[in-house]
């Protein structure tokens, strides 16, 4: 590896708030239209650059009301956004975009580089308010897979219901000790009563 990619990989897991953050995606391919697919559950206001995509990008694309430009990149595609995914084959142009933004205020993907990468995509398990997100940092997706349908079958299909109910009650009670005290019980309950 050339010397100004970073040494060690340490991604901390969190949850970024997408509203208003202009996304980017460079590709048209079968690895972009998956890409995308990970972000629609957070957010649409996306932006593809690629001169040929796939039918079913296209058509994902079309349903979401996303933007489509019909063009090969260049750098002025990369201003006034903040998160941007690269899924394209040519590792040349990975390589080139990754050394243009690697000093401005972008959070970057790169398909084939996770060197180049200030994030991941993890697996992600979405059930209403829930989110749950699975890496092996690339070691394992076989793993990852499998870990992800062990996760998703343990999680409760009213656990959305008990959420919103969760919800109200924090919001109806004083904060301080006495409402997470009440909180903690109800949620052990909730989880012990699935046990039974």
């Amino acid at each position: 590896m050339k010397n100004y990619i970073r040494a060690k990989l340490n991604y901390l897991p969190t949850l970024l708030n997408l509203e208003n953050k202009n996304i980017l995606v460079i590709g048209g391919g079968v690895i972009a239209h998956r890409k995308i697919l990970s972000l629609l559950d957070f957010s649409t206001n996306i932006t593809v650059i690629s001169k040929e995509i796939t039918e079913e990008l296209k058509e994902l694309i079309d349903n979401y009301k996303l933007t489509y430009l019909q063009d090969n990149y260049n750098k002025g595609y990369l201003q006034n956004i903040d998160i941007l995914v690269v899924a394209v084959d040519d590792l040349k142009l990975q390589e080139e975009i990754y050394l243009y933004t690697r000093n401005k205020k972008v959070l970057c993907n790169f398909v084939d580089f996770k060197e180049y990468s200030d994030f991941i995509f993890p697996s992600i398990i979405k059930k209403g308010d829930i989110t749950v997100s699975i890496a092996t940092n690339g070691q394992s997706p076989a793993i990852t897979k499998e870990l992800k349908n062990y996760i998703k079958s343990l999680i409760p299909n009213d656990i959305d219901k008990f959420l919103n109910s969760m919800k109200v009650l924090r919001n109806s009670l004083p904060k301080g000790e006495k409402r997470m005290s009440l909180l903690r019980k109800k949620a052990q309950e909730y989880f012990n009563s699935l046990k039974k």
